[in-house]
């Protein structure tokens, strides 16, 4: 019969009374010898009561109300969105588009400009051979300065819809190669920007212009900007070409700028002019712009605005698809009409 002591029995006791913890899976477990190995005590039910497990609460979401927008937000959105696209769609005009126009203009007006020539029909002067004023937009001679590479026909009128087509010849002076002082207009941005470069053209610089009575070459003798001394008018047979166009950065003039050169060809003969020096209008003047067309302008204005309704009506009636095939031809064709008549309103030289 063995004697237990004290201590070893309150221990004894307190180990029964402690549950073991479950071991870790795959953790080594140390067994004292002599001692049996014990599992957890389970969880009986009057505890489980006593101790109950709350469940999560959770709490219903609120459903979110929209607000239909106004009718006058609405009007006014689609309103800014309409501006915004007319912005962009004139600007890709003026830097896109125009340059690809300008182009198609002067392929077309040298192939007229070669067939009068080639049957001596070019104008020689402010009349044709019927004795009528010369029609703006007429192809009267081809300029050509290899400092600058250029090649351009030049045609009568320097109004903004003559400067789209090419340099304009400014309708109240003689031709080139002509006594007299001339003068010849072009763009330094949009349509091509002829004259861009124009600033690069140093005295002593050579060109030639070639029109009906033959070949006229000049030499550069100066620049002038506003505030400049103009030189004397020519004198007797002399004769000088003034080239116009405006100066700044690209798009945003703030100036122009005028490079003179003086004839050093022979001179032709120059006919009786018709129109007296100064009396053309502001629309032709250097930095004028044409608001003869502004009723044509409204005119595009609201074909634009019914296409654009039309193709939100589409959207929402018949589909993406089907109006992206319908209405993108037809607002690209709008809005081209559209910007070519803003252009006129801008300056001819711009």
């Amino acid at each position: 019969m063995s004697i237990v002591t004290r201590p070893a029995a309150d221990r004894a006791v307190q180990e029964a009374a402690v549950p073991l913890a479950a071991p870790e899976p795959g953790a080594a477990q140390l067994i004292r010898p002599g001692r049996r190995r014990r599992s957890p005590r389970p969880v009986s039910q009057r505890e489980t009561s006593q101790h109950p497990v709350s469940p999560r609460k959770s709490f219903p979401r609120k459903a979110r109300t929209v607000v239909p927008p106004k009718p006058v937000s609405v009007v006014f959105s689609m309103a800014l969105t309409m501006v915004a696209a007319l912005i962009t769609l004139q600007l890709m005009n003026i830097i896109v588009i125009s340059p690809l126009q300008h182009s198609t203009a002067q392929a077309r007006l040298y192939d007229q400009l070669r067939l009068t020539l080639s049957e001596g029909s070019a104008p020689l002067g402010q009349t044709d051979f019927e004795g009528k004023l010369v029609a703006p937009g007429t192809p009267l001679a081809l300029l050509e300065i290899p400092d600058l590479d250029i090649t351009e026909v030049i045609v009568e009128g320097t109004a903004a819809a003559q400067t789209m087509d090419g340099v304009g010849h400014r309708r109240d002076t003689p031709l080139p190669g002509q006594p007299g002082t001339s003068v010849l207009m072009g763009r330094s941005g949009a349509f091509g920007g002829v004259f861009r470069n124009l600033s690069l053209a140093g005295p002593g610089s050579t060109f030639t212009v070639t029109t009906a009575q033959g070949v006229a070459s000049y030499q550069v003798t100066g620049q002038r900007r506003a505030g400049d001394t103009a030189p004397p008018p020519p004198s007797g047979a002399e004769g000088r070409l003034t080239l116009i166009t405006a100066d700044g950065p690209p798009f945003m003039p703030d100036e122009v700028l005028r490079v003179d050169a003086k004839l050093v060809s022979k001179a032709f003969d120059k006919p009786a002019p018709v129109i007296q020096p100064g009396s053309l209008p502001g629309q032709e003047q250097a930095m004028g712009q044409d608001t003869s067309n502004l009723f044509v302008l409204v005119l595009c204005l609201q074909l634009l605005i019914i296409v654009a309704l039309a193709a939100v009506w589409s959207w929402k009636r018949w589909g993406k698809r089907e109006t992206w095939i319908v209405f993108l031809p037809v607002l690209g064709a709008a809005a081209l009409l559209t910007g070519t008549q803003i252009n006129y309103l801008l300056p001819n030289l711009l």
